[in-house]
């Protein structure tokens, strides 16, 4: 069994293939923490627009 450490250009890749699927470009000038927090937002998102079936979010305010 052999373990394939990945390098900064296979997580560089992998960024910006996954910012590609959200809709989004990842500029090389922006920090890692910038892009998991765009992420992070992508996901809440989706999930307070989309609930899962037969489950509702409580109403704000």
């Amino acid at each position: 069994m052999s373990i394939c450490r990945e390098t900064a250009a296979d997580d560089c890749a992998r960024a910006v293939g996954l910012m590609a699927a959200l809709g989004d470009s990842l500029p090389p000038d922006r920090e890692p923490d910038e892009f998991e927090q765009i992420v992070a937002r992508a996901l809440y998102a989706n999930r307070c627009d989309q609930p899962p079936a037969g489950h509702t979010y409580p109403r704000k305010g």
